[in-house]
């Protein structure tokens, strides 16, 4: 039941792809009666380092079940960033919901270079306050 909650907050959201803290905030704003909802790991049930375990498990098994979620990781441990997930219907085992789900994506779905662990962004160079006295000319 949690993978389609997941499933469908993925389809209907701005982003082609989520990390999973902003998961958690979607899930919940559309959802608010999960917070009360009884988790396996024994925690208080509205804290979020109770969810956003919980929420990577439903993921992970997704992923490798059958692929239905796609996970794009930074491959950057300095940055620690989270990765970021996604919803691939062309690999959902239900085919009437992929459709459905489809259908109610704003967006096509996630382009095959996107699915990719890449470095999209370079650091900006620091400010040159001056030349270098051999670049004078």
């Amino acid at each position: 039941e949690l993978e389609g909650m997941l499933i469908e907050t993925l389809a209907t959201a701005r982003a082609s792809s989520l990390a999973t803290s902003a998961l958690y905030g979607a899930l919940m704003a559309a959802r608010p009666a999960l917070r009360e909802m009884a988790l396996p790991v024994p925690a208080d049930a509205a804290s979020r380092r109770a969810w956003v375990p919980a929420l990577e498990d439903v993921l992970e098994a997704g992923c490798r079940r059958c692929g239905v979620f796609g996970k794009v990781d930074t491959g950057d441990q300095a940055l620690a960033l989270e990765p970021r997930w996604f919803y691939d219907p062309e690999r959902d085992e239900d085919s009437e919901r992929a459709t459905l789900v489809r259908s109610m994506m704003r967006r096509p779905g996630k382009r095959s270079e996107t699915k990719k662990a890449k470095q999209y962004y370079w650091r900006p160079l620091p400010k040159i306050s001056r030349w270098d006295p051999e670049d004078e000319l």
